[in-house]
């Protein structure tokens, strides 16, 4: 990341440098993690599927009580002022809308929200977690209110020490025997040439839906349904995806070994495409 002095960034109603942000000590989102957030991959110059990262960020904000303080073509506006305006050589837009800062410490008050824009340094994953694939873990855990994307990690971020020992890219969480999510990503699996991906309980990720529309595009049959944990573990592949690492292939799951043990064909067939579309954006 840049200089703090040197980082623009968009906080309420101004573009500041990044040093001049000055959150309330008394903000919900600090107090209560009362908060959401989006990340958004910048392609080309274009900050990707834009549309679809303001339309959940504002149904996230609205489950909690809570108003997008710009418009959708302010939205774009100021997204493409912080791109033009920040010197990265790949940028990442974060945007994070807080309840704001209460007199009570618990009670929001009307039209204070806190709304910052970042515009971050994007980094790269290393390569061979697309072409080797990775290990997961699981945990026991049901994020709440899991249609909305809460700034809250905290369970995830506990569970990190557990996790890096394990040489685990991400958590998977399952409840009563069903799985729902990643930690940080969307899960989809394939069996008998059937890509399926969970839909009930967890966040819809930007990417997920892009898979959905490049499966069927490529005449893949799709499902939206739950996947039970015995049904993941004898999946003939599985992979995860995410606005910041698009998709990466699982070929460990705990101490099991999913399907041969290394990235699947139809992983891999959907990747290409993906790839193909970030270059023609």
């Amino acid at each position: 990341m840049g200089a703090a002095s040197e980082t623009l960034c968009y906080f309420n109603d101004a573009f500041v440098p990044l040093n001049a942000v000055a959150i309330s000590p008394y903000d919900l989102g600090f107090l209560r993690g009362y908060a959401v957030f989006d990340v958004m991959p910048v392609a080309n110059g274009r900050p990707f599927f834009w549309e679809r990262h303001y339309e959940r960020l504002t149904r996230s904000a609205s489950v909690l009580g809570l108003a997008v303080p710009v418009s959708a073509p302010e939205y774009k506006k100021i997204i493409d002022d912080l791109i033009a305006r920040n010197t990265f050589s790949e940028i990442s837009l974060r945007t994070v809308l807080s309840g704001g800062p209460s007199r009570d410490g618990f009670t929001p008050a009307e039209d204070n929200e806190t709304f910052l824009v970042l515009a971050e340094e994007a980094h790269r994953y290393p390569q061979a977690i697309y072409t080797e694939g990775v290990k997961m873990i699981t945990l026991a855990y049901e994020r709440p209110l899991p249609q909305v994307k809460l700034a809250n990690h905290a369970i995830a971020i506990q569970d990190l020490p557990r996790r890096q020992a394990a040489g685990a890219f991400e958590a998977l969480y399952v409840n009563g025997g069903t799985v729902s999510e990643a930690s940080q990503s969307n899960l989809f699996i394939v069996k008998d040439g059937v890509l399926i991906t969970t839909w009930d309980n967890v966040l819809w990720g930007i990417t997920q839906g892009v898979a959905l529309e490049l499966a069927e595009e490529l005449g893949i049959v799709t499902e939206k349904r739950d996947i039970r944990v015995e049904e993941l573990l004898a999946a003939d592949e599985v992979f995860v995806t995410g606005s910041s690492k698009a998709f990466v292939p699982v070929v460990q799951i705990d101490d099991r070994a999913i399907g041969s043990g290394a990235p699947g064909m139809m992983t891999q067939q959907l990747m290409a495409a993906f790839e193909k579309l970030v270059r023609e954006y």
